[in-house]
């Protein structure tokens, strides 16, 4: 390909990422989570079920893999299933109105069925997504590449969540909560972006792949083949865990905020924009890093921090929120995106180019199906703890904390799995975060050549044995040291976050 048409179709795929991301934020996420619990009047179990649908969906993968393998027709398969799954939502955007009245009693699972079915062809445009964007960016940017896309996307997300925020607050102060219109409004304009995201993406030219002798029959023996490869079956066993550790609680930090905290939405979203602010930073670091020292150690150190977010969660109170809120935002911003960006290229780069839509969809058949059996699971758990309470000191640990600690438990058992996956000229955590951390001194930017070389020579198993105790100690002794600041924080940070609540809130 062309290196100016290349360099063309790289833009058109960071516009279609905005575009999406906007989409996404406005017609989803927080929005949809809304729009179930308080027009629709959905139960907790309910929203783990949407929660898990779009994982559930990654298992049509797999025939979305078979259709690449067959036809080489990456583009056209990913385009039809983007247009058909957002189009849906026009079903969603008709749900509140006097013509569904009958279906008083349904419309939750209503909602249900066309976010299924918006999921599957969106799982089937992810699998075609991924395999034509792998052939399209070269190799030794795609750290770098995929890191701008993904802050330029989320920057779009972050100003069209705070804008929906306040203008769903807005909507339900001047008219009444259970009014949808609001939602409607928000959900058609999401729409809107996401339709001509998809323009932008039919102008990205598919790259040549050769063709291959016209096969007959249904040959089932090749999807077995990932599973041959020890590794990518390590990778697969190591992410699977993980997202289910992840998502047995993710559904319910926002059901939390909603239910628990009685935040509104114009809050939520602040704190929102302060995640997103810490992914657009963060993402301009983690690329750069994961192209140079590898995507495992930026996992592995990643993974470490994610896993004291739950506790932090914990820390909330009505009225008290302010700052465990606030920092569980920023921490999960800025290291989920690590671990996302690094999971996303250590995927491309352990599935050889022949065959490659096959190892990505079974990867996401897999881990889809566990991620999704998770938010089910967090799901009932949080049914039948129902009316659970316990007190320990002044805090009062109700069913949804017992989520966010078994969540924090498991992610520490999966991330030693992460351990035993090879990738080849990766560095080790101890450079990750001597480059983190020069990376984030503004007095000496990026760290000196000397730095690297002095890490290299300590590589081994004794270091990652120090990084897994040291760690260890982190995540032991977190709680306790966030409790101490709490107190002398809330009172610092409640009023400058009021402040900003306060700008952003209707004149009237």
């Amino acid at each position: 390909m062309d290196n100016k048409v290349q360099a063309k179709a790289l833009q058109f795929s960071v516009i279609d990422g905005a575009l999406s991301a906007i989409m996404g934020s406005l017609a989803g996420g927080i929005f949809l989570m809304g729009f179930a619990l308080k027009i629709l009047r959905a139960e907790p179990q309910q929203i783990g079920i949407l929660a898990a649908l779009p994982m559930f969906a990654n298992l049509i993968q797999i025939f979305g893999s078979y259709i690449i393998e067959k036809t080489g027709k990456k583009k056209m398969l990913c385009f039809l299933c983007v247009v058909a799954s957002r189009v849906l939502w026009v079903l969603i955007i008709m749900l509140p109105l006097a013509i569904f009245s009958t279906l008083q009693d349904f419309r939750v699972w209503a909602l249900v069925i066309v976010i299924a079915l918006s999921s599957l062809f969106g799982s089937l445009s992810g699998v075609a997504w991924l395999a034509w964007m792998s052939d399209l960016v070269p190799e030794d940017i795609r750290g770098t590449y995929f890191g701008k896309r993904n802050m330029i996307a989320s920057a779009c997300g972050m100003i069209a969540i705070l804008l929906g925020g306040k203008f769903i607050t807005m909507w339900e102060s001047r008219f009444s909560e259970s009014s949808p219109l609001g939602f409607i409004i928000l959900f058609a304009l999401g729409l809107t972006a996401g339709l001509v995201a998809a323009w932008f993406l039919s102008r990205i030219p598919e790259v040549e792949s050769v063709k291959k002798e016209k096969e007959t029959g249904f040959n089932f023996s090749v999807f077995l083949q990932p599973l041959k490869d020890k590794n990518f079956l390590t990778l697969i066993l190591f992410v699977s865990a993980w997202m289910f550790a992840i998502q047995i609680a993710a559904p319910f930090y926002g059901v939390f905020m909603i239910e628990n905290l009685k935040i509104d939405f114009s809050t939520i979203t602040i704190f929102g924009a302060f995640a997103t602010f810490a992914t657009l930073l963060m993402m301009k670091i983690w690329g750069p890093i994961s192209d140079k020292l590898g995507n495992k150690p930026v996992i592995i150190v990643s993974g470490w921090i994610l896993i004291i977010i739950p506790f932090i969660w914990i820390l909330a109170l009505p009225g008290k929120y302010y700052l465990p809120v606030l920092i569980a935002h920023i921490l999960s911003g800025a290291f989920m995106a690590g671990a996302s960006l690094s999971q996303f290229n250590i995927l491309i780069k352990l599935s050889p180019k022949e065959g490659r839509s096959v190892y990505l969809a079974l990867f996401a058949a897999i881990v889809g199906f566990v991620g999704a059996i998770a938010p089910i699971v967090g799901g009932s758990l949080s049914k039948i703890f129902e009316g659970f309470s316990l007190t320990v000191l002044t805090y009062n640990v109700s069913n949804l904390h017992l989520i966010f600690l078994i969540s924090s438990v498991l992610q520490i058992l999966t991330v030693f799995f992460i351990l035993k996956v090879r990738e080849p000229a990766a560095s080790t955590p101890v450079a990750v975060i001597m480059q983190l951390k020069n990376d984030l001194n503004l007095q000496t930017g990026i760290a000196s050549a000397t730095d690297f070389a002095m890490v290299e020579l300590k590589r081994g198993e004794g270091i990652l044995k120090e990084v897994d105790r040291v760690t260890d100690e982190i995540a032991e002794k977190s709680e306790e040291k966030i409790k101490k600041i709490l107190d002398k924080g809330e009172g610092i940070l409640k009023k400058p976050l009021k402040k900003i609540k306060d700008f952003l809130k209707d004149d009237d």
